[in-house]
């Protein structure tokens, strides 16, 4: 359901702040926590919640960003689902290829990993 969705960006935004050295108010980290759930929902449905996960753990860590907001997590959004097209793209057209380190926690096949979309059902 949408509350589970929002519960889990919830924590994630708070989290995610912590790690960039931002405060925000209760009521700014709901606004922003349930922004990101209906952005899930609505642009990102494809994505498995730990593709979320590892899509803020990258931004946090590797981009320029120090302040979360929505122009900043669709970045990072963008560039962890080009990471994984262009994985999906080498292991379809490559004979050898190997799994980007970044990508690893994606190769668990059968392990019933929830995408967005089972995660609002």
């Amino acid at each position: 359901m949408m509350k589970e969705l929002t519960k889990k960006c919830i924590g994630l935004i708070s989290s995610s702040l912590v790690q960039l050295g931002q405060t925000k108010t209760d009521k700014d980290i709901l606004i922003l926590a349930s922004t990101l759930a209906d952005d899930l929902v609505r642009d990102w449905k494809m994505l498995s919640w730990l593709d979320v996960e590892e899509s803020f753990r990258s931004g946090i860590r590797e981009s320029d960003e120090f302040s979360l907001n929505v122009k900043t997590y669709y970045k990072w959004l963008r560039a962890h689902k080009k990471l994984i097209d262009e994985d999906v793209y080498k292991q379809n057209n490559l004979q050898c290829y190997t799994t980007d380190r970044r990508l690893k926690y994606r190769s668990r096949k059968g392990t019933g990993l929830l995408t967005i979309n089972k995660l609002i059902k």
